[in-house]
């Protein structure tokens, strides 16, 4: 992936404020995407339960976490669920055109 998808990415991220929509603030996002990252951590899958807006809530978790953390690596490379993440949303059958993210580049 290239360093402009990733951009793209943290741009897409940001168009949903999960922190108003889904946790009232970083900690309680946190809670909240808390099971969907041990499923993911666990198995390696994203929950077949997840809904977009938690997948979105997610995301944009990880984009804020990202550069609350310095942002020294690549966000895939800090947070490779990223991309799992974004596959998840594309295929979700309740995924409206203003949820769906950028196009991946080697797609």
């Amino acid at each position: 992936m290239t360093k402009d998808y990733e951009l793209l990415l943290i741009e897409w991220a940001h168009t949903y404020n999960g922190y108003e929509r889904l946790g009232g603030g970083p900690h309680k996002l946190a809670e909240l995407v808390a099971p969907l990252r041990h499923e993911f951590e666990s198995l390696g899958t994203i929950p077949e339960w997840a809904g977009v807006d938690l997948l979105r809530g997610w995301a944009f978790y990880l984009v804020r976490a990202h550069r609350h953390g310095g942002a020294y690596d690549p966000l895939m490379v800090e947070y490779p669920e990223i991309i799992a993440i974004v596959d998840a949303i594309d295929k979700h059958p309740a995924t409206t055109d203003e949820d769906r993210p950028p196009a991946r580049p080697d797609n």
